[in-house]
């Protein structure tokens, strides 16, 4: 399988050097021997990677790294900063390794699409080729409805800052991939909260022509495939329309969350403690540390923070400047 959506066998060549060449710096270096495996998520782990027209990579490469222990040593941590920083300096992308933890912390986040999409598509580069033999995969029809509400939240988060930034003609690349992000986060979620999220991207975008209610999203959802896939200057999104589908997103993903939950409120400010899950008594403490009034503190104490900052968040779209810089510091202390 190739790692782009494209196999253009340039960049394919690309990727598998990084890829050499991340393995033989592991192999090295005696901080490995606290890790078990190391695997390429993302979209190149799932052979849906961009490739430019020239045969580069676009998109960031992911990797997670499963640790043989609890916590990686600060040396480890140098270690896999040095690599990011060398790859990135070769490929300008981005080399994130993402997700450090144990096999045990990684299979409790099982239930969230970012892990399940690592299950379902991955390349182990370094260390035990079986890792994930027996990991607990889960059919994606059975993502939680918060999964729906992370996605409108880092993608509208997204939103927010490509508004910021948009004057900038620097930045335009960053704008134009942020709000293409934006549309692929729309369409996502609904297919989460429908429970009919897909493998592939041209399979979602297929499930998604189901729901006419969604059909303002198509051609956006459609453009923003294609420019993952396929990153080139071509159509350039429009920041007020992607605003409304994310908004128009908000309120059909709410109206499908509040058929199934006793919820008076249609952004998700209240939620039944048992939907919560094992993490109940954790979303209350953190809940009691982010709301600033009583009223928000009695209605939604098992819900995390970061489904409430989703209100917090459409304030700030619609309003401009209203609470952006709250907003931001409390999405980076909760995302």
């Amino acid at each position: 399988m190739s790692y782009s959506k494209s196999a253009d066998p340039r960049v394919e060549r690309h990727i598998q050097d990084a890829l050499d060449g991340i393995r033989a710096s592991l192999a090295t270096s005696p901080e490995s021997s606290a890790i078990r495996a190391v695997a390429l998520g993302g979209g190149y782990g799932r052979g849906e990677g961009g490739a430019t027209p020239d045969g580069m990579p676009y998109n960031d490469m992911d990797f997670f790294v499963v640790m043989n222990g609890k916590k990686p040593s600060p040396g480890l941590r140098s270690l896999l900063d040095s690599i990011s920083a060398e790859w990135r300096g070769k490929l300008a992308i981005d080399i994130d390794f993402c997700c450090v933890k144990s096999l045990k912390a990684l299979y409790k986040d099982a239930g969230t699409l970012m892990i399940q999409e690592l299950f379902a598509g991955s390349r182990i580069v370094f260390g035990d080729e079986h890792v994930f033999d027996n990991a607990p995969r889960r059919p994606f029809s059975e993502l939680p409805w918060t999964e729906a509400a992370r996605l409108l939240l880092n993608r509208g988060a997204g939103l927010l800052f490509a508004r910021q930034r948009a004057s900038d003609p620097a930045e335009a690349d960053f704008v134009r991939r942020n709000l293409h992000k934006a549309a692929l986060g729309c369409g996502d979620a609904i297919l989460v909260v429908h429970h009919d999220y897909r493998t592939s991207g041209t399979e979602r975008l297929e499930a998604l022509r189901k729901y006419r209610e969604a059909s303002w999203l198509f051609s956006a959802y459609e453009d923003a495939l294609a420019f993952k896939y396929t990153p080139c200057a071509g159509k350039e999104p429009d920041y007020a329309h992607l605003l409304d589908c994310w908004l128009r997103t908000m309120a059909l993903v709410a109206t499908e969350i509040t058929r199934h939950i006793a919820s008076s409120d249609a952004h998700f400010s209240a939620c039944r403690i048992a939907d919560a899950g094992p993490r109940s008594l954790k979303s209350m403490v953190l809940s009691l540390c982010s709301a600033p009034v009583l009223p928000e503190l009695l209605r939604p104490l098992a819900v995390h923070p970061r489904v409430k900052l989703l209100r917090l968040l459409t304030v700030c779209l619609e309003d401009p400047g209203h609470e952006t810089e709250t907003f931001i510091r409390l999405w980076k202390r909760y995302n």
